[in-house]
This record gives structure tokens, C-alpha cells and sequence, in this order.
């Protein structure tokens, strides 16, 4: 069976699950001496045989075939739940994989080795504030905002190149 085949199926399972009575009952048929499947009109309590099973057939096929509305219901509400937690997940991988790199130029500005590089590297001048760093960061960069970092992939990238300058920095 390929896809499409599958889907059609599905979706046929879908509209004939819907069709097909909430609950069948095993029960056996006097008259004609044979296990059979009824089921049971809710409104008017009126029994009706669906099924005979057959001698040959075996408790668990009987269980099977008894059950099969409440399976193939419980089945599509799993399978259901399943392709929204997919799709959520789909959604969100960007955000999953994606880098806070505003906070970490903020950690990265309050170090006093990066401070130093800056001094050295970029002419950052003396007193060595916080405020100074945050602002020659931001002209460094080129961005208004830390925030920007997240949301512009030309300014992460500066901001990778400026913190890879700074780990080869440091290592010498």
C-alpha cells in the first residue's frame, strides 16, 4: 500500500467509523445456537444482531471484531493528537534551535576580558563602564538594540564574527 493509498483509507476509515454504531456487544443467539455481535438502538433500547460468528473462530478474534468501533475510535483520537503534537512541533524548531544572542552579548559586555578586547581591538575608550561597552557594541554592530541580535540574521551574524574575534583574541 503506498501513501495515497493510506490516506485514502484513512479518510474512509474516518467517514465509516462515524457511520458505524458506538458500542457492539458479544451475545449468543439462542434460536440459531451461535455467538453473534448486536448492538443496541440508544434511544429505544431495541437490540439488533450484526454479526454470527462462526464455531471456529477463537475468543480473542470474537474480542476483536466486538471491540473494533471502540478501537478504531480510540485509534484516530491517538493518531489525531499525534499529527497536532507534530505539527506544533514544526512550527516551533526555529525557535527551539535559534540562539538567544542578545543575552549573550549582554553576558559577554559585562566580562572584563571582552571589555579589554574592545579596548584594544576596537578603541573602546577608558573608563571601561558598561555603558560604554553597550553602546560601542551597539555601533559595532550596527543595531539600534541588543534585541535585533534574534530577529536580524545580518546583525547575529556581525555579532558572530565580533565574539569569534574575541575567543581568538583571548586564546593568544
Amino acid at each position: 500500500m503506498n501513501l495515497d493509498q493510506a490516506r485514502a483509507m484513512l479518510k474512509e476509515i474516518r467517514e465509516q467509523s462515524g457511520l458505524a454504531s458506538d458500542i457492539w456487544q458479544g451475545a449468543y443467539d439462542s434460536n440459531a445456537g451461535k455467538p453473534e455481535i448486536v448492538v443496541k438502538d440508544a434511544m429505544t433500547g431495541r437490540i439488533t444482531p450484526i454479526a454470527h460468528i462462526l464455531p471456529d473462530c477463537g475468543h480473542a478474534d470474537q474480542q476483536l471484531m466486538t471491540k473494533a468501533p471502540v478501537f478504531i475510535r480510540a485509534l484516530l483520537t491517538l493518531l489525531d493528537h499525534s499529527f497536532r503534537l507534530i505539527r506544533e512541533a514544526q512550527q516551533e524548531p526555529a525557535k527551539q534551535s535559534r540562539k538567544n544572542y542578545a543575552a549573550e552579548c549582554a553576558i559577554k559586555c559585562g566580562e572584563p576580558a571582552f571589555k579589554k578586547f574592545l579596548e584594544e581591538r576596537q578603541g573602546l575608550e577608558r573608563p571601561l563602564t558598561d555603558d560604554r561597552v553597550e553602546t560601542k557594541v551597539r555601533s559595532i554592530l550596527k543595531v539600534s538594540s541588543r534585541a535585533e541580535l534574534n530577529d536580524d540574521p545580518a546583525a547575529a551574524a556581525r555579532w558572530q564574527d565580533l565574539r569569534n574575534a574575541f575567543d581568538a583574541w583571548r586564546r593568544r
